[in-house]
């Protein structure tokens, strides 16, 4: 899991589905572990290059550039990249595996108002030159349920308020230990048929990377790098192989 809502949302609907656990937290500086019995791990909303991942994010700046094969990620399939960036899937995560898996989308309108403002993923539709695009995308995800809320919706100014009212936008991270977010978790509890708790195990940091931060990506092709993603056409944020924490 990573560092934000759309992860520990996706997670949740995860662990629903299979049964999996949250045993490894990332937050771009450092993986965290709890203890567990070694088996496969699924990145979820995480851009790694190597490993099976749940991932929305764009992962190419050049049209040949490589992506993970094992990568779950609407941007990777449809090749986009710096050069077409404006045609991306700029939804979230969550919307992905909610889509995939077929999980039923809540009746209420506020619950609906928040799977839409979880990663922003309601603002392309109140961009002139995006609209079109991004009903493209919710129409092939089939997530007609959500674009009637937004061809209901007249202004942001809803999907700003329940941010605002749960703190959607709050991060998760590790304080002694253990996993806490500034997100209002609790009222949420209720609205979804799934449990929004943080895991209560212990974390220990077991890696640290070695290079990390933002990058200009104009004039040059994608590095070798743990994990990548371009922020906007002209910006990628990247983590690079660093040494594990004894």
């Amino acid at each position: 899991m990573s560092d934000d809502l759309d992860s520990l949302f996706s997670c949740s609907i995860l662990k629903k589905l299979f049964g999996y656990e949250v045993k490894y937290f990332y937050d771009f500086d450092s993986i965290y572990s709890a203890p567990h019995i070694h088996k496969p791990t699924v990145c979820v909303d995480i851009a790694v290059e190597q490993g099976m991942t749940w991932d929305n994010h764009v992962v190419k700046i050049m049209p040949n550039d490589s992506i993970n094969p094992q990568s779950a990620n609407i941007n990777a399939i449809n090749d986009i990249s710096r050069r077409n960036y404006f045609n991306k899937y700029a939804g979230s995560t969550l919307l992905q595996i909610i889509s995939y898996y077929n999980i039923p989308i809540p009746k209420s309108r506020e619950a609906r108002l928040i799977l839409l403002a979880i990663d922003s993923s309601y603002m392309g539709h109140y961009n002139k030159d995006f609209k079109d695009t991004h009903r493209r995308y919710m129409e092939q995800l089939e997530l007609y349920e959500l674009i009637d809320v937004l061809e209901q919706e007249t202004s942001v100014q809803a999907y700003y308020d329940v941010k605002h009212k749960y703190n959607l936008n709050g991060k998760i991270s590790i304080n002694n230990g253990y996993l806490n977010t500034t997100i209002d978790l609790v009222a949420m509890q209720g609205l979804f048929d799934v449990d929004l708790r943080l895991s209560e195990e212990s974390f220990m940091k077991s890696y640290e990377f070695g290079d990390r931060g933002r990058h200009s990506a104009i004039g040059i092709s994608k590095p070798d790098v743990f994990s990548f993603a371009l922020t906007s056409r002209n910006e990628y944020k990247y983590t690079t192989a660093g040494c594990k924490v004894v």
